[in-house]
């Protein structure tokens, strides 16, 4: 491999940097995944940005009424999606909890968009992937194929 190569691939993988100015950060490298919509790159947390996930301690049914993890499930099928490869986050700001709030990437692939196709994570806060969530529920993907309680009305039970 051609040493100018890995020498850029090894700077963008090991850090942070801005190509958007101060607003927006781009988050490169390799990931850690906390539930199915956190992630931490660099000891930089990041939330996925318009997408909520199952908790890590959801439980859901299957169509055949049997109970499953599915917040388990959630962070499984999220590191199917990443394969241990490097990703990029673009990322605008933090949330309450000091979270980047970011799209990440494989290439052009939109993770969190892929998140909701697969029927394990929603459309959240945003309309930007409403259309691919009315797809996973009409094929069934996912959660969709059985019953579950959306994420944000679970942990508002939770608090209860």
């Amino acid at each position: 491999m051609n040493k100018s190569f890995l020498f850029i691939f090894f700077f963008l993988y090991s850090c942070s940097h801005s190509l958007y100015g101060n607003d927006v950060q781009e988050i490169f490298g390799k990931v850690r995944i906390i539930d199915g919509d956190s992630i931490e790159i660099n000891n930089n947390k990041i939330r996925l940005l318009g997408i909520d996930a199952f908790e890590k301690k959801q439980e859901c049914f299957k169509k055949d009424n049997t109970k499953y993890k599915c917040g388990e499930q959630s962070a499984l099928i999220l590191a199917k999606i990443i394969s241990s490869q490097p990703i990029r986050c673009v990322a605008e700001k933090k949330d309450r909890y000091k979270r980047w709030l970011a799209t990440c990437y494989i290439g052009k692939l939109d993770i969190n968009e892929n998140m909701v196709l697969y029927g394990y994570a929603f459309s959240y806060m945003a309309n930007k992937y409403k259309a691919t969530e009315k797809e996973a529920k009409k094929i069934k993907a996912g959660a969709w194929s059985g019953k579950f309680t959306y994420p944000w009305e679970w942990r508002k039970s939770k608090r209860k």
